[in-house]
């Protein structure tokens, strides 16, 4: 279940800043029934230009590597409907792993993972909706990680 954005405004000084904070948590779908009992949580906030993103897993098989990546719609029961990978720029001279959030996983002994990226910019509201666990790590030059497993929604720029 997403989480509406809120606006946290930071003491006033140099350093003061708007940050706007979007959470998710669950998996919203599940795709693959062996994966029915993780649970999700995604925290993603801008501040100063960037845009941070946390996703924490629990209940993933232990010492496997699995690829998640912001997509640019929300969950539904056909693992389609997330739609593809958000992409901040479709300039091809950019690398890939630069124009999307990339949040690969691998499971500590306890089905515990996470992972954190900061990004220098700012998902513009309504351009994502998610982010999707995959079957498999992400492919440095594709982008491809095999089927989707769990979904989750999140808000982004809300």
């Amino acid at each position: 279940m997403a989480g509406a954005g809120t606006l946290v405004l930071l003491p006033a000084g140099a350093l003061a800043a708007r940050v706007l904070v979007d959470h998710g948590h669950g998996p919203t779908v599940v795709h693959n029934t062996t994966y029915a009992d993780i649970e999700t949580q995604v925290h993603s906030w801008t501040r100063d230009g960037s845009t941070h993103v946390r996703l924490m897993v629990d209940g993933l098989p232990p010492g496997q590597t699995f690829g998640a990546h912001v997509h640019t719609r929300s969950c539904g029961t056909d693992p389609l409907a997330s739609g593809g990978h958000y992409q901040h720029s479709t300039d091809a001279s950019i690398p890939l792993s630069e124009r999307e959030i990339w949040l690969d996983v691998t499971a500590g002994d306890d089905g515990h993972a996470s992972a954190r990226r900061t990004v220098d910019w700012v998902i513009a509201a309504g351009t994502a909706g998610s982010v999707v666990i995959h079957a498999s790590p992400t492919n440095p030059t594709t982008g491809a990680a095999g089927a989707r497993l769990a979904c989750t929604d999140v808000a982004f720029g809300q």
